[in-house]
């Protein structure tokens, strides 16, 4: 099912849920996501999250919070290319929430469930502790901005993969 049909009608809401499990994403990225919409009713949507306290946005504008103090807790880098990857497989989801740590997000799809992992070098122990945590099922998808941190990361049998994000989304998919 496309994105644009589920979060028809319902962009508001979505905005909001994906900003509080974000915390912090580009303010294009969210434009990417809903492209579906006119210029006009985006704008119209953000006026109202920031008139209403739900949404705050950096004073150089280019990025989009819950709140000021969601851009200070230094995990901007982590959300942002996660986000990028969230992008790049919203056609896929059926439904999405908050996840355990290490990952940031869990979706589902017709198919399998999925966990958005960043691959930070600071998350590598809790991803490499998590691995016999997660059900071998479920998809693990781990994000990084540079190659060699996958590296580290010791992959299950099956069902791990990595993204590598670059500055305009996802440049790449391995299989581990």
């Amino acid at each position: 099912m496309k994105f644009a049909y589920a979060a028809r009608d319902r962009e508001v809401a979505f905005i909001i849920r994906l900003l509080t499990i974000f915390g912090v994403v580009e303010q294009r990225q969210m434009r990417l996501l809903f492209n579906h919409l006119s210029n006009r009713s985006y704008g119209q949507i953000l006026a109202r999250l920031r008139r209403e306290g739900l949404a705050y946005f950096s004073p150089d504008g280019q990025f989009l919070a819950t709140s000021r103090y969601s851009l200070d807790h230094g995990k901007t880098l982590e959300s942002v290319m996660v986000f990028w990857a969230f992008i790049k497989m919203r056609d896929n989801v059926l439904d999405f929430c908050a996840s355990d740590p290490p990952a940031i997000l869990s979706f589902s799809s017709a198919a399998k469930d999925y966990d958005l992992i960043p691959g930070s070098k600071q998350n590598i122990p809790a991803i490499n502790a998590a691995r016999t945590v997660v059900a071998e099922a479920t998809v693990r998808l781990i994000v990084v901005d540079d190659l060699s941190t996958l590296d580290e990361v010791e992959p299950r049998l099956v069902n791990d993969y990595g993204i590598l994000v670059g500055p305009n989304g996802v440049e790449q998919i391995y299989k581990m």
